[in-house]
């Protein structure tokens, strides 16, 4: 069960914003209608299926595909000594999709293309290969050592490029150095220092395994049908990997995402270079277990630092070193480094003094990537435990400390891009902060550290929470189009509006929230808006709906084109009636005179016959909004068994305006799960060091939360008008969950009376810490 409590801020009265909506796609998915990529097919399509590598770090000696390729209904075998040549891997590309060398367990071994699925995984057996295993690295702190294995040329000592130009046009930026660390440790009252590792690399595991059909049409031309929630993104890292290639992406909804299915590399090349090959359209979805052995996870965490705080307990100083496993593949990791500095700056904005380093390492397991979090939940995740550390020392209550040291209007702080950003945010985030805090009960839940809030029995309980914040959600440049279409038939009275922007559905409702906005503007109903199916070449641009974009990113996009192609009938009209535009209005695809709403002309006769009257919008990317949510949690430790229960959860924020409940409810309770709160109890990655395999490759194994075992959940959300765009608004998915961890951990060191430093704080965790195993 949730309870969610909204406090209005001077509201406008909208016709459909800020009003529960029926999404415009909820029929078609609650009845089985709506389309997902596993129910599309291409006329002569094969299926694809790939041979993967049992060891994590070995060269192919030998490889005989011919009992595969006579394989009745086998129509291509692709292996490193056939395919085609530059199909690269990475950002910056520092592998190719197949080489004589794997590099994890489930590394690309061969591509098999087939009449049937069941004939493809036949085929995989009948491939004969011979390896010549080599020593593997699993750690991002042993890949770094001198004399460490080197897993690719392109990375000496397995070290990452520190920045990429896409993220960072004005050049490499990878750490915060600002001030005078050493005076702001003299200046401290109270310093703590210590190692803390998020490193479990977690799976988000969307219900929907990732999968695309990828059909080559000839010359450059490819189509990719996906399961990604970005065709924009696919199409930009899609044609820097496929040489000279030009792709036309399409995407359908997305059975969940959590930011987990976005370029889907791998995975598409592999489809792509079998169409190529065998000139058919190919279609490859991974099973669960190869999405949980061989797709992309969360990057591993681990930092040393110090964190120095004064007798106000604002923090003074920061200084350490955060060391990212990126895993096998290293793509765009930079960009997550860069926003995972950025949020911790929003989080200690009052600190004047910084030297916070970063490395990335590549190791031999599987490959990091695009979570929900992006960056940010695993250097917080991290972070927040240095900061009890020493909040500790000073005996300050978290909640004091998160207000006052939090991100306000006028504070600076340097984003992802390498620059300098100044917030202009005026929302509410320590009075929501408070707020939350008052419904979930902290005054009274609250003992101090390392002392829990009850004790019956072997039970014991205590409370943490958990602050974290973004700048993404105005990120990216957007368009959109508006065009008001004439009924061609019939009374001829009555108009549509038909939005073109490339948002791709994955569970947000972002959809029907576009076409709320654009009858919002237009003042006509919601029924009458409809938008273009997503897709890369005949909408225009829009990077899509990850980092909590959509709200303003598109948002803004199409109400602005909403108000240019309003303001185009107002001025049709204003000659109409010989009127000024001011004195005119709009309802229903019609304009009016205001003083006198009898006089009224349809809008289909103002425009040239059968014409439409289109406007534009666009959104140029900015970083100075950041968004803000904090989590309260209160856990229950079995001091004999050590399992942790959530007995508990409170979240606070405040986002502006907002444009639908049930969006913005999906949202919160989306958070809790993908990989985020649960990471500090049972959700990792085990890896066999013996043999570098996956021990957590099925959902037997891989320890996670099902929808039906969800704590009880509250949030408090505020609606201050912030000047976003036109309906005041922002975005929240991102980070709803990504400050819960580090609260847990709070939480069960207090229940426990002693401090866990490490993720996951499982039931051998815990009896350790309290010296019963």
């Amino acid at each position: 069960m949730s309870k969610l409590e909204y406090r209005d801020i001077k509201q406008p009265n909208y016709r459909h914003v800020g009003k529960y909506t029926p999404r415009k796609d909820a029929k078609d998915i609650v009845t089985g209608k709506a389309i997902f990529l596993d129910d599309f097919s291409v006329p002569h399509m094969l299926y694809g299926k790939t041979k993967r590598s049992p060891y994590p770090h070995a060269r192919i000696l030998s490889i005989d595909t011919s009992r595969a390729e006579a394989l009745p209904g086998v129509r291509a075998v692709i292996t490193h000594k056939n395919m085609p040549e530059q199909w690269g891997l990475g950002l910056p590309v520092h592998r190719l999709l197949m080489e004589d060398k794997v590099y994890y367990v489930g590394d690309l071994v061969a591509l098999i293309a087939a009449d049937t699925v069941e004939t493809a995984e036949e085929a995989i057996d009948l491939i004969d290969v011979e390896y010549e295993q080599l020593e593997a690295v699993y750690t991002a702190e042993d890949a770094l050592k001198e004399g460490a294995v080197e897993i690719y040329s392109r990375f000496k000592g397995n070290h990452v490029d520190n920045g990429i130009k896409y993220f960072q046009p004005d050049g490499p930026w990878w750490q915060i150095i600002r001030g005078d660390v050493e005076k702001g440790f003299e200046e401290a009252a109270y310093v703590a220092e210590d190692k803390v590792a998020f490193d479990k690399m977690p799976s988000p595991l969307a219900p929907e395994t990732p999968s695309c059909i990828a059909k080559y049409e000839g010359g450059n031309e490819y189509t990719i049908w996906a399961s990604s929630q970005s065709s924009h993104i696919l199409k930009l890292m899609g044609e820097g990997r496929i040489p000279n290639s030009n792709l036309s992406v399409k995407t359908f909804n997305v059975g969940g995402s959590y930011g987990n299915k976005q370029s889907l590399m791998t995975t598409v090349l592999s489809a792509a270079m079998l169409s190529l090959v065998t000139k058919q359209p190919v279609k490859i979805v991974l099973t669960k277990a190869e999405q949980l052995m061989a797709y992309e996870v969360r990057l591993g965490s681990t930092i040393t630092a110090k964190v120095g705080m004064d007798k106000e307990g604002y923090v003074k100083a920061v200084e350490g070193d955060w060391l990212v496993d990126t895993g096998a593949i290293a793509d765009s990791i930079q960009g997550q480094v860069g926003v995972g500095l950025g949020e911790a700056q929003l989080v200690c904005a009052k600190c004047p003094n910084w030297y916070m380093d970063s490395h990335i390492a590549v190791t031999n397991k599987q490959a990091a990537g695009i979570v929900r979090g992006y960056g940010g939940q695993e250097l917080n995740s991290c972070l927040e435990r240095l900061m009890c550390a020493v909040m500790k020392k000073g005996n300050f209550d978290p909640l004091d400390v998160f207000k006052k040291n939090y991100i306000a209007p006028g504070d600076r702080f340097i984003w992802r891009d390498g620059r300098w950003w100044q917030s202009r945010s005026s929302l509410f985030f320590p009075e929501a902060m408070q707020n939350a805090a008052d419904r979930f009960g902290w005054a009274g839940k609250w003992k101090g550290w390392n002392v829990p809030t009850c004790v019956k029995g072997t039970k014991a309980r205590g409370v943490g929470m958990g602050v974290i914040g973004n700048a993404d959600i105005s990120e990216d440049n957007t368009e959109a189009i508006v065009r008001i279409v004439p009924d061609l038939v019939g009374s001829r009275r009555a108009s549509t509006a038909i939005i073109e922007c490339d948002i791709t559905e994955s569970g947000m409702g972002t959809r029907s929230n576009a076409c709320k906005i654009v009858a919002e503007v237009l003042n006509v109903p919601v029924e009458k808006v409809s938008i273009t199916e997503p897709g890369s070449k005949f909408n225009p641009s829009n990077y899509g709906l990850c980092g909590s974009r959509g709200t303003i990113t598109t948002g803004k996009a199409v109400s602005l084109a909403a108000m240019e192609a309003k303001k185009k009938a107002l001025e049709l009209g204003a000659l109409y009636f010989k009127r000024s535009v001011d004195q005119l209005d709009t309802k229903d695809f019609m304009v009016y005179v205001r003083d006198n709403p009898q006089l009224v002309v349809p809008m289909f006769k103002l425009a040239p016959k059968e014409l439409s009257i289109v406007g534009y919008g666009k959104h140029m990317e900015m970083f100075n909004i950041p968004s803000c949510m904090a989590i309260f949690v209160e856990a229950e430790v079995d001091l004999e068994t050590g399992n942790t229960k959530l007995v508990k959860v409170a979240g606070g924020t405040d986002i502006g305006q907002i444009i639908d409940s049930k969006a913005v409810e999906m949202q919160l309770h989306g958070g809790f799960g993908s990989a985020c709160i649960d990471t500090a109890i049972f959700e990792e990655c085990i890896l066999d060091p013996s043999t570098g395999r996956l021990l957590t490759s099925s959902l037997i194994d891989y320890k996670w939360r099902t929808f039906n075992e969800f704590p009880p959940y509250d949030a408090y959300i505020m609606e201050s008008q912030i000047d976003s765009f036109m309906f005041k608004a922002l975005g929240i998915g991102e980070i709803s969950g990504a400050a819960g961890a580090s609260a847990v951990l709070m939480a069960i060191s207090n229940a426990i009376g002693v401090d866990i430093k490490n993720y996951p704080a499982t039931p051998a965790v815990i009896l350790k810490a309290l010296g019963k195993a």
